[in-house]
């Protein structure tokens, strides 16, 4: 019998899942660095620290079964109020236990999720990103400005961009939406072309991209603003060379505010 080719892997899912395994593989080791050490001369220096932390991530982990158990329990809209302070946080919604387990309600969660998303803010995020997942006909109902305006006020606030991507290798959920709105979101990402604060993502790999790249969010709402228009362009390392094409782009009068298409 044929096997069936394995598909291929997104850059994205490969970060998180080095992330998943780091944890594993630290947890691994320490019990067994425990379990070792059981059997040893006492005396040893390390022993006791090893043994300590060991303690700190089995507690961690009894914390987490519980809080997925208390999410289990939870309505539709206790889980929305669980996104919403995810979503404050500035929590991914691969790091969001609450977007999970709303998620793996599926499709008979989206009008309960549609019916919490009040709040045109960044705490609509994850809630929002939820009911998009679930329902795509019921997420493509809610108002575009609303959608535009939660997803242009997370991207403002983000202290960290994991949850938006990397621009030059590729896009999470939460990017995706922006550029599906196209013309729509081009207003607000225009607005922030001229901010020049640091846009870091944590991890390793984070670690290296912040050191080549030195993104801010002027890049993120430009490469964004590139995708929605569905613009090619490729995106140098330096900072100087993007804030020549920044100012090409900004500057070109059909592409300014209020010259998109018309809805």
């Amino acid at each position: 019998m044929t096997k069936k080719p394995k598909k291929p892997t997104k850059p994205g899912n490969k970060i998180s899942r080095r992330i998943a395994l780091a944890t594993l593989a630290v947890t691994t080791v320490g019990l067994v660095l425990l379990s070792s050490g059981c059997g040893q001369p006492t005396g040893r220096s390390n022993s006791p620290a090893v043994a300590e932390k060991v303690k700190e991530l089995s507690v961690l982990q009894e914390k987490r079964v519980a809080y997925e158990q208390k999410l289990n329990s939870m309505s539709v809209t206790q889980l929305a109020g669980e996104m919403s302070s995810d979503s404050d946080k500035g929590r991914e919604q691969f790091n969001s236990a609450a977007y999970r387990e709303a998620v793996r309600r599926g499709k008979p969660a989206a009008n309960e999720l549609k019916a919490q998303l009040k709040r045109n803010d960044r705490s609509s995020l994850l809630g929002l990103l939820a009911l998009r997942k679930v329902d795509a006909e019921q997420y493509r109902s809610l108002d575009p400005a609303f959608r535009v305006g939660v997803l242009s006020d997370a991207l403002k606030t983000s202290k960290y961009f994991n949850v938006w991507g990397v621009p030059h290798l590729y896009w999470e959920d939460a990017a995706k939406a922006v550029i599906d709105e196209g013309e729509a979101a081009a207003p607000p990402l225009l607005a922030l072309l001229r901010d020049t604060r640091p846009a870091p993502v944590f991890g390793s790999e984070g670690a290296q991209i912040n050191q080549q790249y030195h993104y801010r969010v002027c890049d993120y709402a430009w490469a964004l603003l590139n995708e929605g228009r569905r613009q090619k362009v490729a995106i140098p390392a330096d900072p100087g060379e993007r804030d020549r094409l920044i100012e090409q782009g900004s500057s070109t009068k059909t592409n300014g505010p209020g010259k998109g298409k018309k809805p």
